[in-house]
C-alpha cells in the first residue's frame, strides 16, 4: 500500500475475518468497519473508495428502511443529496434495479414541491405525522421486494466479495493500514478540532459517556427513533465500544447509556 491519501478510485479493503463467514452480511459489516475507521480518523467521504461508499450507503438505507420504513431513512439522512445519490448508484451497481426504481419513486415523492420536506425533517417523528405516513406508503413494496428475489443485503454482500481489485487484510495489517492512512493526513489535528466542535449533541454525549464508562468508542451503527423508555419514545443512538454494543437515550434532562444486549443501564447522567 502506498502512503498517499485515499481516493475515490481506491479498491475496497475488507478484514479477512469478514470473508470467512457464509453469513450474507459479514462482508457488509467488514466494509462498514473499515469506512467507519477512516471516518474516525477524520477522512472526508470524497477521500474514501467510491465502491466502499456505495456499499456503505446502501447498507445505511437498507437498515433504516427495515427498521422504520422509507420515512425513517429520509428523516435520519436529512435527505442529504450526496448520500441520496450514492444510495441510488449503489442499488444499481449491486444489481437491485427494482429497488432502484422504488427508490426513485420515493425520491420523486420527497422532492415534489407539494411535499413539506423541511417541515417533516423538523417535526416529531412519532405520533401524528402526515408526511411520515405519506412516505411510508412505499414500505410494503420495499419489504415485498426484499423478501422476494431482490434482497439488498444478499446482493450488497455478494457485490463486495466480487470486487475485482478487492484488498483483504488480517487484523494487524488492517490496523497498520488505517494508522498509515491517518498519518498521511497533513492537517489531521485541525480536522479533528473542527469536526469535534461541529458534532451534534448526541455524538458529544456518546463520547462523554464512553469516557465516563472508561470505554473506547469504535463506531456508531444506527439510530432507532422508536425506542421506548419509561413509556415514552426516544431516539436510541446505537454504537460499538471496545466492550461491545451499547446505545444512548437522551431524554433532554438525562443521558442514559444502555448495554445493547441486556438493555441494562450502564450510566445515567444528569445533563
Amino acid at each position: 500500500m502506498s502512503g498517499r491519501i485515499l481516493g475515490t478510485q481506491d479498491p475496497v479493503v475488507l478484514p479477512a475475518a469478514s470473508l470467512k463467514s457464509d453469513n450474507r452480511k459479514s462482508a457488509i459489516g467488514g466494509n462498514t468497519q473499515v469506512v467507519n475507521a477512516l471516518l474516525a480518523e477524520y477522512f472526508e467521504f470524497d477521500e474514501i473508495s467510491r465502491e466502499a461508499l456505495l456499499s456503505y450507503r446502501v447498507a445505511y438505507y437498507y437498515y433504516n428502511s427495515m427498521n422504520g420504513g422509507f420515512s425513517q431513512f429520509v428523516y435520519n439522512s436529512n435527505w442529504n443529496t450526496g448520500l441520496v445519490n450514492l444510495v441510488l448508484d449503489g442499488l444499481i451497481c449491486i444489481g437491485a434495479p427494482q429497488h432502484a426504481a422504488l427508490f426513485q419513486r420515493g425520491a420523486a415523492m420527497v422532492e415534489n414541491p407539494a411535499f413539506a420536506l423541511n417541515h417533516f425533517l423538523k417535526s416529531e417523528f412519532f405520533g401524528e405525522n402526515e408526511e411520515r405516513d405519506h412516505l411510508d406508503a412505499l414500505s410494503d413494496d420495499f419489504y415485498a421486494l426484499d423478501a422476494g428475489g431482490e434482497n439488498i443485503e444478499t446482493l450488497n454482500d455478494a457485490w463486495l466479495r466480487g470486487r475485482p481489485n478487492l484488498v483483504v487484510l488480517g487484523a494487524d495489517e488492517l490496523a497498520a493500514y488505517i494508522a498509515q492512512k491517518a498519518a498521511s493526513l497533513p492537517d489531521r489535528e485541525a480536522r479533528k478540532t473542527r469536526k469535534r466542535a461541529a458534532e451534534p449533541r448526541y455524538m458529544k454525549l456518546i463520547r462523554a459517556m464512553c469516557a465516563a464508562a472508561e470505554q473506547s468508542l469504535d463506531r456508531l451503527t444506527i439510530a432507532d427513533p422508536a425506542y421506548v423508555h419509561e413509556g415514552q419514545k426516544f431516539v436510541a443512538w446505537h454504537f460499538i465500544t471496545d466492550q461491545g454494543h451499547h446505545f444512548l437515550v437522551d431524554t433532554g434532562e438525562r443521558a442514559l447509556m444502555f448495554n445493547g444486549t441486556t438493555k441494562e443501564v450502564i450510566l445515567d447522567l444528569l445533563i
